[in-house]
């Protein structure tokens, strides 16, 4: 673990020693860090977040409390998930994006088939949003509360509902 990371050192909290980070971070109580995980500049982790092996993290994130990112995630620059957010294995969020409480990108068919999500730059997940296996969220695309996105969504605007149809375009 490199220096510059203001770290309480919770209890159970397990950093692996191939962290690279660019310092000025601030660390949780009772985190989990795997290894080959690489971490931007001041990057604000909350408590109980799990990071896995070979996910990586831009500067200048905040990922909230209870966060659980998959193997092999890509999170952008300036970018914020918020608490209970669960991001599946090689899904990628783009630089400028917001992951509101809650929000669930899936990454896996009930057939068994691996097809990650992806989110754009600039964009916008309310609370509660599923994003299906395979589906992605264009740049600047806000998402409402609660929206189930069920396909590609390329078309900058405001989408609702179950499955996410939009509703204004920007």
């Amino acid at each position: 673990m490199e220096s510059g990371i203001n770290y309480s050192g919770g209890e159970f909290s397990k950093i692996d020693d191939t962290l690279l980070t660019g310092g000025g971070c601030k660390f949780g109580d009772w985190i989990k860090i795997e290894e080959n995980v690489q971490i931007g500049v001041n990057v604000s982790l909350g408590d109980y977040v799990k990071i896995p092996e070979g996910s990586r993290i831009g500067s200048n994130c905040i990922i909230g409390s209870y966060v659980r990112l998959g193997k092999g995630c890509k999170i952008g620059n300036n970018v914020k998930i918020k608490c209970h957010a669960v991001i599946s294995p090689d899904c990628v969020v783009g630089d400028d994006s917001f992951i509101g409480p809650n929000a669930i990108l899936l990454h896996m068919t009930p057939q068994g088939e691996h097809l990650p999500t992806t989110v754009g730059s600039k964009s916008f997940i309310g609370t509660g949003v599923y994003i299906n296996p395979g589906a992605s969220v264009g740049d600047n695309i806000v998402i409402g509360t609660g929206g189930v996105v069920t396909h590609k969504l390329t078309q900058p605007g405001i989408y609702i509902g179950v499955p996410a149809r939009l509703r204004r375009p920007l």
